[in-house]
């Protein structure tokens, strides 16, 4: 299936049903799988299909045309859009039977205005934010005052109030667990405001997401939200060697040329590299533009080339980049792990390039293709 490509990503969707069921068990709770940013590179569709047949509750989305694409391939459990869409389209909304966050009052006016002009009600989740400082009714200060908010907002008569959520800054962050503890402490003041204040209807509460369904089961109310954990990413970015999660990706390709070096040769731009004596690299054929990023230049990474683990060397080109192959057997030709699966973990990759586990692979170019292991 892959002689023919030059790079490919291969993705395991058991490996994705064994983290939606971790996820699962670890909490007792129904899970919202978040699929945002194309399942962070893994693709939405072919991922949501296969979460929603493992017993996915609902799903989260970034956008409204996210959630349009999940509901045009198939999937029919309830999708949330976390971030924001024009009031303009409540129509789609409530055609495409999406939930929309709400996060202001103001907000809330757009789209009940919007739905009444249209004859709809919206349904919605109501964020509060807790101590993010990002979208949501503010409720750091005050939880009480965000709470009479919230009640303004489910007053309004074409609007469905389904859902109050909110979202932690630094549940992946140990020495941070007192600002986690406070958040908590935020949302659990609004609502018990609004229980006092006899909010009408069962909204579905929320607020865990990956780092909270781990180390935070205090948090995982009606349900738990999990996204890099899903793809078996830590949401703390330290790699477990045996850890539960399981990992679902391996970015590969193939070695395009095998060369012997002389002492002195210089590889590739910039000559950052010099063979320190006579060598043999390999030029595979895959770089940044592949998603294999150029900050890991000369960082000590490494690749799986026929069971070797191979140093990465010289700086690393849009279309290629090279690796130190002395003393083994490889050839043109030869399979690659670049990182992922069987190869590089993405923590450590991660690390290496000075960003967080799961960009390279948001960042999966259309010339990347995909390919789903199922079995």
């Amino acid at each position: 299936m892959t002689t023919d490509l030059r790079c490919w990503a291969e993705f395991h969707l058991d490996a994705l049903r064994n983290n939606l069921k971790l996820a699962q068990e670890r909490t007792g709770k129904p899970v919202m799988a978040v699929i945002k940013g194309d399942a962070h590179g893994h693709g939405a569709i072919r991922c949501g299909l296969a979460l929603q047949n493992a017993g996915a509750a609902a799903f989260a989305v970034a956008c409204l045309q996210e959630a349009i694409d999940l509901r045009t391939a198939g999937i029919t459990r309830p999708i949330l859009i976390l971030g924001w869409t024009p009031a303009s389209r409540v129509a789609s909304l409530v055609e495409h039977d999406l939930i929309q966050s709400t996060f202001s009052e103001e907000y809330a006016a757009e789209l009940q205005q919007a739905a009444a002009a249209d004859g709809v009600i919206v349904r919605i989740h109501v964020k509060v934010d807790t101590g993010m400082s990002r979208t949501g009714l503010s409720a750091q200060t005050d939880p009480v005052a965000a709470a009479a908010a919230v009640c303004r907002i489910a007053a309004m008569p074409n609007l469905k109030l389904c859902g109050i959520f909110t979202h932690f800054a630094a549940a992946d962050m140990p020495e941070l667990d007192s600002f986690t503890a406070l958040q908590l402490k935020n949302f659990r003041a609004v609502l018990a405001a609004l229980e006092q204040k006899g909010l009408d209807g069962e909204p579905l509460i929320h607020a865990a997401n990956s780092a909270a369904i781990l180390w935070h089961p205090d948090a995982h109310f009606d349900m738990v939200r999990a996204g890099v954990m899903l793809y078996g990413f830590y949401p703390d970015g330290i790699h477990r060697e045996d850890g539960p999660l399981d990992p679902v990706l391996s970015l590969k390709a193939h070695v395009a040329q095998v060369k012997e070096l002389q002492t002195g040769a210089k590889v590739s731009y910039g000559c950052l590299f010099e063979a320190e004596k006579p060598m043999k690299i390999a030029i595979v054929a895959a770089g940044y533009a592949d998603s294999y990023p150029r900050s890991l230049t000369g960082k000590g990474a490494w690749a799986m080339i026929c069971g070797h683990r191979c140093p990465q060397i010289g700086r690393i080109c849009m279309d290629m980049c090279m690796f130190d192959v002395t003393g083994t057997d490889v050839k043109a030709g030869d399979e690659v792990i670049l990182y992922g699966r069987g190869g590089m973990p993405m923590d450590e990759l991660a690390r290496l390039a000075g960003t967080i586990n799961c960009e390279p692979t948001c960042l999966l170019t259309n010339r990347v293709k995909k390919i789903y292991i199922d079995g």
